[in-house]
């Protein structure tokens, strides 16, 4: 390292020790990273910050940094590997978050980049514009870049473990494109940068992930900490519990891939419409799910007829879907859909090395009960009478009946899916 490289990177660290404890989010540290580099006179004029991830449905993600005079590097072609974007704006610039699903990095444009040879080699790559070249570039995303004025373009790959997980990019249009010092400068910075950066990606990944894989109010409480076994809280909540009718039966006669295909389609409509309607899901159980609406005594009644409504779309999506099951000579889903109101205990149980963070109680074992009856009784939607107690609406009343597990009768009602519920 230099003298003036040294001096540079001395500089640099001064600064972002003092500026590191009041950034919050890594949209933050980039565009200040950014304005440091502008600090120095480097003119840059497009940068771009990318990562791959450990995400189910977000295979890579980039912050596209640009000042404000060039907000068209944020047009973007919508196309079958698009996730989501959400933008930061700041006084003189914008930062666009992009997320791309699975098979991003196998994309032709991925490929056809400086970005996967730096990522893939390990190697810093700098390319300098020339006036008036009319030849091949290296690259197509070069060809893009040139008409801009652009005079060098540096990409840098992150390492860590031996492995390249991120990298910049950085656009500048100050004469003569960046020296070698401030190549080697913006290498060893971006670095120190990425670290942080990578916590705080990090830590948003970690968040979507407890969502995804326990709900968003289990993953929310997960993550603030309450993970301790045995540390329960007690709730007052509709449980839903519903399941494919049939189901073993019809798994004897699908291959291993078509009952995969089942139960997506089934949980790809149930779980949107019980999320929709302030629900969570709290387990997939086989076919099943076991999920609840939590709610105090204001507003029982409005959360009872959410859950209603629930039920009510999600019927109508069960015959979208199985009227393009049966077009493609697929066998139809019907299900049954056990509900019950009453107060559960919500919190970690389990071992000191296996924990589970779920619901226990006699009401979620009752819950469970009613929906087995709704094939012996025909009906597609069943509820307790507690949760029939709740809600003003016209009930079938079916009796009482003996559940499996449960020590006296239980009436149970039942409603039709078509039904029209009136929300407040």
């Amino acid at each position: 390292m230099t003298n003036e490289s040294k001096s540079l990177l001395d500089t640099f660290m001064d600064w972002y020790l003092v500026e590191l404890p009041k950034i919050d989010s890594p949209a933050v540290l980039f565009h200040s990273y950014i304005q440091y580099l502008q600090s120095l006179g480097l003119q840059i004029t497009r940068g771009n910050m990318g990562t791959k991830t450990l995400h189910p449905q977000v295979e890579t993600l980039a912050y596209l940094w640009a000042p404000n005079d060039q907000k068209d590097v944020f047009d973007i072609q919508v196309n079958s590997l698009f996730h989501s974007s959400t933008f930061h704006e700041f006084p003189d610039s914008s930062i666009r978050v992009t997320k791309f699903r699975l098979g991003s990095i196998q994309s032709s444009q991925f490929i056809a980049s400086p970005i996967q040879y730096v990522l893939t080699t390990k190697k810093t790559y700098y390319y300098q514009f020339e006036n008036g070249f009319n030849g091949e570039y290296p690259y197509p995303i070069l060809e893009e870049l040139a008409p801009s004025g652009a005079t060098g373009y540096l990409a840098v790959p992150v390492i860590q473990k031996g492995n390249s997980y991120a990298f910049l990019s950085l656009l500048t249009k100050k004469p003569d494109g960046f020296t070698n010092v401030e190549i080697d400068f913006l290498t060893k910075s971006l670095n120190l940068v990425a670290l942080k950066w990578w916590t705080f990606i990090q830590s948003e990944l970690t968040e979507s992930l407890l969502s995804i894989y326990l709900g968003k109010r289990t993953g929310s409480t997960v993550y603030s900490g309450k993970i301790y076994l045995g540390e329960l809280e007690n709730i007052q909540s509709v449980i839903w519990f519903s399941d494919i009718r049939n189901y073993s039966g019809i798994s004897e006669s699908l291959s291993p891939k078509e009952v995969i295909q089942l139960l997506n389609d089934y949980f790809g409509v149930a779980i949107p419409q019980i999320e929709k309607f302030g629900g969570e899901v709290l387990k997939l159980l086989g076919d099943g799910i076991l999920a609840v609406f939590p709610y105090h005594n204001k507003n029982k009644r409005v959360v009872g007829k959410k859950v209603l409504l629930a039920v009510r779309k999600l019927g109508e999506e069960l015959n979208k879907i199985n009227t393009l099951r049966m077009t493609d000579g697929k066998i139809p889903i019907h299900h049954g859909v056990g509900l019950h109101s009453g107060e559960i205990l919500y919190g970690n149980i389990g071992s000191m090395d296996r924990l589970d963070f779920t619901v226990i109680g006699e009401a979620v074992n009752l819950t469970s009960r009613i929906a087995g009856m709704c094939g012996e009784l025909g009906k597609a939607v069943l509820a307790s009478e507690n949760l029939a107690h709740q809600i003003p609406v016209r009930w079938e009343e079916l009796g009482e009946h003996k559940l499996k597990g449960i020590s006296s009768p239980k009436k149970i009602y039942a409603i039709s899916e078509k039904k029209k519920i009136k929300s407040k």
